[in-house]
């Protein structure tokens, strides 16, 4: 008896494993279809420039002697649908820009490391290449502070001003996990490639890192593809490791460089907590001229769940009433 219900659950868990093969090589399978498909259909938005030896997308608008320059976070799919809203409600009053990090949106893939002064001399290459005029604003959202800073760092005549949304000083990411948010990268990675991110969007099921749902649900209609085809097919990408791995290093850089002094700071925060709030104090130090707002119910993507308070705060900066 007891051989036979070793027998019968040996069985049992083979099918179970099986199946569970089955599913995830048919949700593979589909996974690359859709992304072939997609990545075929959608022709970039904005001009792709060759920038240290990749190719970058940059997506402009508007026009003005001050160009707002839009810096996405770690992982963000795709700059060009999340900084939608922004660049068209603030093109009347300047040139607007929005850029993919390498590997994102429609970018190219790179094996050079980000470290952040690769990413502030690959943004200012394409600010050049691109034809764009100093000076800048530069808003940068979560991770992104690290390359505003080092970007002001490195080029201060021609930042006029930076805004952060709900990002993280610099202090933060020097003592931040790289291990952690490298496992969640990964997860999220093989969610994507064995297609359960796809089969739950499909079921209205939304992963909440990259606030697709939020984003998703405000985008104009013709849009809307774009953007779900961009998450299917970017979250988790391997190109944000490189990022990742250099988390620390980034941060130790941009403290060893030292303050931004008289460059004007405006720093945008969710209310996620005492422990984030302190974060958020940390990086009034970093200019002699710097202010601070905590948002009320606001989530880490700011730019969407408070985006009118967001556009208010730069025509501020760029001087506008």
């Amino acid at each position: 008896m007891k051989k036979n219900n070793l027998r019968k659950r040996k069985i049992n868990w083979i099918k179970i494993a099986s199946s569970i093969i089955i599913i995830i090589s048919i949700g593979s399978i589909y996974q690359r279809i859709m992304m072939n498909k997609e990545t075929q259909g959608f022709i970039p938005k904005g001009e792709l420039y060759n920038i240290n030896s990749h190719d970058m997308h940059l997506y402009s608008t508007g026009k003005g002697d001050t160009t707002v320059v839009f810096i996405s976070g770690s992982g963000t799919p795709c700059a060009f649908t999340d900084f939608y809203y922004l660049q068209r409600n603030l093109q009347q009053y300047a040139k607007t820009i929005s850029f993919d990090h390498a590997g994102y949106g429609w970018s190219e893939r790179t094996n050079i490391p980000r470290t952040v002064d690769t990413l502030a001399n690959e943004l200012h290459e394409l600010l050049e290449k691109s034809n764009q005029s100093s000076p800048y604003i530069l808003v940068g959202h979560s991770l992104a502070s690290l390359e505003v800073i080092r970007f002001a760092q490195q080029y201060p005549n021609e930042v006029k001003g930076i805004v952060l949304l709900d990002g993280g000083s610099p202090e933060f990411y020097a003592m931040e996990s790289e291990f952690k948010i490298f496992l969640i990268n990964r997860i999220t990675a093989g969610l994507r490639a064995s297609g359960a991110i796809r089969c739950l969007g499909n079921l209205r099921i939304i992963l909440h890192f990259t606030a697709e749902e939020l984003r998703y649900s405000m985008l104009p209609s013709h849009l809307k593809d774009i953007d779900i085809s961009m998450y299917y097919n970017k979250i988790g990408d391997k190109s944000n490791i490189s990022v990742i791995r250099n988390l620390n290093e980034n941060a130790q850089t941009v403290i060893d460089n030292g303050s931004l002094k008289d460059i004007p700071l405006y720093i945008l925060s969710s209310d996620s907590g005492e422990e984030w709030e302190e974060v958020q104090q940390q990086m009034l130090s970093w200019s002699n001229i710097s202010n601070q707002k905590t948002i009320k119910n606001a989530q880490h993507y700011i730019h969407w769940s408070n985006r009118e308070i967001v556009v208010s705060k730069i025509l501020e900066m760029l001087n506008i009433k």
